[in-house]
């Protein structure tokens, strides 16, 4: 008697089991889809983010060419997609004897359940687009001819979207009770093609999981020189684009009438205190040096480099030393406060190069 018990009690422990088991094994085939899927989520928030960061670090300076706004725009993006185009940054194999993940190879395909591809329909690969009007815009003449000469930089988003199908889970479970269907399949899973299958022309909406679109967006410095700039009164312009470029296209631009105004009547002024003797002949506008002429542009800058900005000028019989911005300005040095201060508001940090 106690040997049938036992026989009864283990096969109702092996039948417990088999009905348990019709349970347990879809919920934890279940459980690592959604992992595969979390994951894929993350890959795609990944590559638009890491792709509009690299816009910020853009020699917005150089010259551009092939008709783009700024140096590298196209190479930018470019270089994400053959980056991410496994979907992730850990496996870059593109490049010359590389390899060939970004063409027709699938061997990075490694999930066990959800497949991401950026190759199904509704799908899309990073890609990034330029406004440089939404930013910075006055609406005004003269500003407006200075951004379209100067500013390469301004509102760039990039977006992403993937798409993932389903290679293991059954599209139904317990047909007998329920008709409610717990997965999409795609019909030729079976294949190992998986960039071929996600091209096939399919109804999406039944046999794919399109991800969210990732959207970000960077403003970027629309004025920014990367190289240091450093003029003596005197000085003209270096390189195309410098600061003396960019002072004298705002400074004797025709649409600025203070310009126009100002030109006319300092070529008067000059005049007349050459004939009356009380200037120099060698003073005469067409021939002066800019320093002299005040219808061209004279400047001093030079860099800072850690202390105040001051710059030695050339004057009379010695030099003399001047602050060559608003460093000091003998009320609120609010220039002078603002570096000082930096250490302790700049993005939070209280110590420069420590955060």
């Amino acid at each position: 008697m106690k040997r049938a018990g036992t026989r009864i009690a283990r096969g109702a422990a092996a039948v417990e089991t088999a009905l348990c088991m019709l349970v347990i094994i879809p919920v934890f085939m279940y459980a690592i889809f959604l992992d595969d899927l979390l994951r894929h989520v993350l890959d795609a928030q990944e590559t638009a983010l890491s792709t509009v960061w690299d816009y910020a670090v853009s020699d917005y300076a150089a010259e551009p060419k092939g008709g783009e706004s700024f140096a590298g725009f196209s190479q930018t993006q470019g270089l994400a997609r053959q980056m991410y185009c496994d979907h992730e940054s850990g496996l870059d194999s593109y490049g010359p004897d590389k390899g060939i993940e970004c063409k027709d190879d699938v061997s990075h395909h490694q999930e066990l359940v959800a497949h991401a591809c950026w190759l199904h329909p509704g799908a899309q690969q990073v890609e990034c687009t330029l406004n440089q009007q939404a930013v910075g815009s006055y609406g005004v003449t003269l500003h407006g001819s200075y951004m379209s000469q100067f500013n390469r930089g301004g509102l760039i988003r990039c977006s992403a979207r993937s798409g993932v199908q389903n290679y293991l889970l059954p599209k139904t479970l317990f047909s007998e009770f329920s008709d409610v269907d717990l997965a999409k399949e795609p019909k030729d899973r079976g294949a190992k093609d998986v960039h071929g299958n996600a091209q096939k022309k399919r109804d999406v909406e039944q046999d794919t999981y399109l991800l969210p679109w990732e959207y970000i967006a960077l403003v970027t410095d629309t004025w920014a020189l990367t190289e240091s700039q450093s003029f003596q009164p005197g000085d003209s312009q270096k390189k195309a684009g410098d600061l003396y470029a960019r002072v004298a296209q705002v400074y004797t631009n025709g649409e600025n009438a203070g310009y126009t105004q100002m030109q006319t009547a300092a070529q008067t002024l000059v005049t007349q205190g050459i004939s009356n003797k009380l200037l120099s002949p060698t003073l005469v506008l067409s021939g002066a040096k800019p320093g002299d002429d005040p219808t061209r542009v004279s400047m001093s800058i030079q860099p800072q480099n850690g202390g105040a900005p001051t710059q030695r000028i050339n004057q009379g019989q010695g030099q003399g030393t001047y602050f060559n911005n608003e460093w000091r300005d003998w009320d609120a040095n609010n220039n002078e406060k603002t570096q000082q201060k930096r250490g302790d508001y700049y993005m939070g940090c209280k110590k420069p190069g420590a955060c």
